[in-house]
């Protein structure tokens, strides 16, 4: 198999309910050699502006590839373009490479391709046909110790530890690829992490992955190769760790006191991280003293609330309270500040109860129908809206719009440092955190223009229009994003500079955790963080909670109470189709029935011209034939109207996922997105009347004396429907 067929285009599903369904994509045709063409720009950029970064392996690497004839660089970067480092060179097919077995002779001869090793054992039985994987096990192993049938991991694991390597006779034709360490720098320094393979470029060719081109002038992301070294072995290590290597992990305990210093920001961090995930596992293993020697190695906030929680734990009640105090005066994050005080105050000052659980037994209470389980937040909009409120769904994505609009110039202008590859999409200064101090006067000179509104409107109205599509990691560009951000700007925008200073001076850690919705009237702001029944609050959401308060706004936490709202409306629905896909036939009929406390309030229905011939079975079903539909209107004519009629309602049907479904693929067609809570009255009447033993709609209506006088005329149906959700709801009521 080539690296191309890695990159197989997916048919993307119809969204029915939470699924989306999109266009199929068309590939476009990629020239012959782009592989290497990547491959050589790649190295090509190593020479130019890492000298200084690489070690003596990489030099190598690069010298003796450029040497080799073309079709044997092409087979190399094909190796390293695919998934696993052992092939067998026989099966390989690639049309464009003259010889293959030649070019494989060549690369064998530089070093760059070399015989199956002991520790290449488990990729070659891999690489192997199950076929073959048995014949192989049937040859070396006793008669009756597997079974063919096994799976083929399976296999793999008894032929590991039945048969010795070194007494198979394995055909010289399979190869593994070699100077791969070197590689896996050289690719570390490109794509700034551990990438195992060549797919990036691939993936970019393709349209399938956007890199945004920011221009040919990148810098190296090290000084030296010392540092580059230091950061490569964190990586190095978090990746492994990663991929749940017993041996490699107990050596990386081993030898912690030999790990390089990390001579950079990202390298801190990555050790940081390496260590929390050490100390845990540790932990886990009921290995305490090593969990704390470890977690000591580092003064990152969860590795120092480790450290307070365990020593805690085992007594040291006193050499506890003194690192609280300190912790507290010399906070490393606000999330470390929150953790010291509240830990604190429960162990030292009596207090009962942690800051969150204050915070939820405070929280504002609002009553939902429990229809809205599944989207509590879109529920609580609907409910905040009936009291006067214009309210969006906010989470992080107008902070992280306002951030990247404010600062573009400095994070991807020609101001930007730490942009380092065409895949780069979050400048280094921000991950490494050094953002702030390189911009500070730039940083506070745009945070001054949010003192005036129209300033800081202009300012954001600018950057969008100069911008606008340029794909980035911040942010995601909507027609509606200036709109959003008004109410932010004209009714706190000072506030909102404290909060993008926050985010400019430690972006790592305050890029998320914003609550769930933006309430606002014409001189109001409100921010409300929504929890159903079992969430809790997290650390990140409760530290960004205090500092949005902190910087001035009014930020509250409401909790759900799940009830039966006899108040709630629900839409009854019933549509005919051309046939019973959504994705291969349309809609002839929608009806529609809106109830409310019981009664029918309300009611919808039109015949939908479906573009297509209405085949004759459906029309003897349905009586709806093609002249009645021909001068009907399209869907897309209907589609706000019955928008409309569904707003703030729960989608109710007889067997709903079918009309549901249908309804969904007539919006995604016209690139609207359409979700409601859902209820259906086949499942509910299973539920709450059992023992019929039919739940068809005429079925039922005759049970229960309801009227049915034109059953497959989507309006009767609709009401009927509705007749048997007042059925159910006074059962849920009850």
């Amino acid at each position: 198999m080539s690296d191309d067929a890695l990159i197989t285009p997916l048919a993307i599903k119809a969204r029915i309910g939470p699924r989306r369904v999109r266009a199929a994509r068309t590939l476009p045709d990629l020239p012959v050699y782009y592989y290497l063409t990547n491959f050589d720009a790649m190295l090509s950029q190593m020479r130019q502006i890492y000298g200084g970064c690489l070690d003596a392996a990489a030099k190598d690497f690069l010298t003796r590839f450029a040497a080799l004839p073309d079709h044997a660089r092409c087979l190399y970067a094909r190796l390293a373009g695919r998934k696993g480092h052992v092939f067998d060179v026989a099966r390989l097919r690639y049309d464009e490479i003259e010889d293959i077995r030649a070019q494989a002779a060549l690369l064998r001869g530089e070093g760059f391709i070399t015989n199956l090793q002991s520790q290449d054992f488990e990729a070659y039985l891999s690489g192997l046909t199950k076929p073959d994987l048995a014949a192989l096990m049937t040859e070396a192993m006793p008669q009756g110790s597997f079974k063919k049938s096994w799976k083929k991991a399976v296999l793999i694991d008894a032929a590991l530890h039945h048969i010795n390597f070194d007494d198979l006779s394995i055909a010289p034709s399979w190869i593994a690829q070699a100077r791969m360490e070197a590689l896996d720098y050289i690719l570390f320094l490109y794509f700034g992490k551990i990438t195992p393979n060549l797919q990036s470029f691939t993936l970019r060719d393709l349209g399938l992955r956007r890199a945004p081109d920011w221009g040919d002038e990148y810098g190296a992301r090290f000084e030296d190769v010392k540092t580059a070294k230091a950061s490569y072995f964190y990586a190095r290590a978090l990746y492994d760790f990663k991929q749940g290597c017993a041996a490699q992990t107990a050596q990386l305990i081993d030898c912690v006191a030999q790990w390089p210093a990390p001579l950079e920001a990202g390298a801190e961090a990555a050790r940081d991280k390496l260590l929390q995930k050490l100390g845990g596992l540790s932990e886990q293993l009921g290995d305490i003293e090593t969990a704390l020697s470890l977690y000591r190695r580092s003064d990152a906030p969860l590795c120092n609330e480790r450290v307070v929680r365990l020593r805690y734990k085992r007594g040291d009640k006193d050499w506890v309270k003194s690192r609280l105090e300190t912790l507290i005066d010399h906070p490393g994050s606000d999330d470390e500040l929150i953790f010291a005080s509240d830990f604190y105050a429960r162990k030292y000052d009596g207090k009962r109860t942690s800051l969150m659980t204050d915070i939820l037994r405070e929280a504002e209470v609002i009553t939902l129908d429990e229809a809205f389980r599944n989207t509590p937040e879109r529920a609580a909009a609907y409910h905040y809206r009936e009291t006067g409120f214009t309210v969006s769904r906010a989470e992080n994505a107008p902070w992280r719009a306002l951030f990247g609009l404010t600062f573009w110039p400095l994070l991807f202008g020609q101001q930007a440092t730490g942009l380092h590859s065409a895949f780069d999409r979050v400048p280094a200064d921000l991950k490494r955190g050094t953002f702030y101090d390189r911009h500070t006067d730039e940083i506070e000179s745009r945070l001054e223009t949010f003192n005036d509104p129209d300033s800081a409107l202009s300012l954001l109205l600018r950057e969008l229009t100069h911008h606008y599509g340029q794909g980035n990691a911040i942010f995601r560009w909507s027609s509606t994003l200036l709109d959003n951000l008004r109410p932010m700007i004209n009714l706190a925008g000072p506030s909102c500079a404290q909060i993008l200073r926050a985010m400019a001076k430690d972006w790592k850690n305050t890029r998320d955790g914003f609550p769930d919705l933006m309430l606002h009237t014409s001189d109001t702001l409100r921010f409300v963080e929504i929890k159903a029944e079992g969430d809790v609050l997290r650390r990140n959401q409760l530290t960004r909670l205090q500092q949005l308060r902190r910087a001035g706004f009014t930020v509250d936490v409401a909790r759900v109470n799940w009830i039966v709202d006899p108040d709630q409306d629900y839409v009854v629905v019933d549509i005919e189709t051309t046939g019973g896909r959504p994705g291969a036939h349309r809609i002839t009929e929608i009806g529609a029935v809106k109830l409310r406390g019981g009664q029918v309030v309300d009611e919808w229905s039109s015949l939908i011209n479906p573009q297509r011939p209405i085949p004759p079975f459906i029309t003897k079903l349905t009586g709806i034939h093609d002249n009645m539909v021909a001068g009907a209107p399209l869907f897309s004519q209907i589609a706000e109207e019955f928008a409309g009629f569904m707003e703030g309602a729960i989608f109710a049907a007889h067997n709903v996922n079918f009309d549901y479904g249908f309804i969904a693929m007539e919006y995604e067609r016209l690139g609207q997105y359409f979700q409601f809570p859902k209820i259906c009255t086949v499942a509910s009447m299973r539920r709450f009347y059992p023992g019929h033993k039919s739940y068809g709609l005429k079925t039922l209506c005759a049970a229960y004396e309801i009227e049915l006088s034109s059953h497959h005329r989507a309006l009767c149906d609709a009401k009927a429907a509705a007749e048997l959700l007042l059925l159910v709801n006074a059962k849920r009521m009850a």
